[in-house]
């Protein structure tokens, strides 16, 4: 700064000859705050030109900005919580599709894309073009596979033309 006439200063007493303190580190570090640092003291040109007030101000702009730093802190806590939830929900594989289907009897092979493994739980739901007449009966065979299931068609109606499918997987 131009208009300093000094520089900036620390100043610390002499560490007395008989300066031998003795414990821990904490304790040996502490021993030497005590005795040395505490009467320390630091000499900056124009600084008794801030007042009092000016002082005072930037200590609570000081304690302003620690207590931001304390709640975003808070929430990084929170956030990483919130993680940590969303990665220990389950993952959820879906395969849909729809399967031709005629009147009478017969039997059916889905097939999709892998699901994870063997165990998941399918839905079917007759497409048809009326609703006046009984559905027939659809029955998923045991066997099923990660790539598919087997349904056993009885009496389907001449209205239903179609299975509309779901297989869903939960890890």
């Amino acid at each position: 700064m131009d208009n300093q006439d000094s520089n900036p200063q620390i100043i610390f007493p002499n560490v007395p000859d008989d300066f031998c303190p003795s414990g821990d580190w904490r304790n040996i570090f502490q021993t030497f705050i005590d005795t040395v640092l505490t009467n320390g003291t630091v000499n900056i040109p124009d600084l008794s030109d801030l007042s009092p007030e000016a002082i005072a101000q930037l200590t609570t702009d000081v304690s302003n900005l620690q207590t931001e730093v304390n709640d975003i802190q808070a929430d990084i806590v929170t956030i990483e919580g919130n993680i940590t939830t969303l990665l220990a929900r389950p993952i959820i594989t879906v395969r849909t599709g729809v399967t031709s289907v005629t009147a009478g009897n017969s039997t059916l092979n889905v097939t999709f894309a892998a699901l994870p493994s063997a165990t998941y739980g399918v839905s079917i739901t007759p497409v048809g073009t009326a609703t006046s007449d009984p559905a027939g009966k659809y029955i998923l065979q045991t066997g099923q596979t990660s790539t598919g299931f087997t349904i056993l068609v009885n009496d389907n109606p001449a209205t239903v033309t179609e299975l509309q499918w779901t297989a869903t997987h939960t890890n």
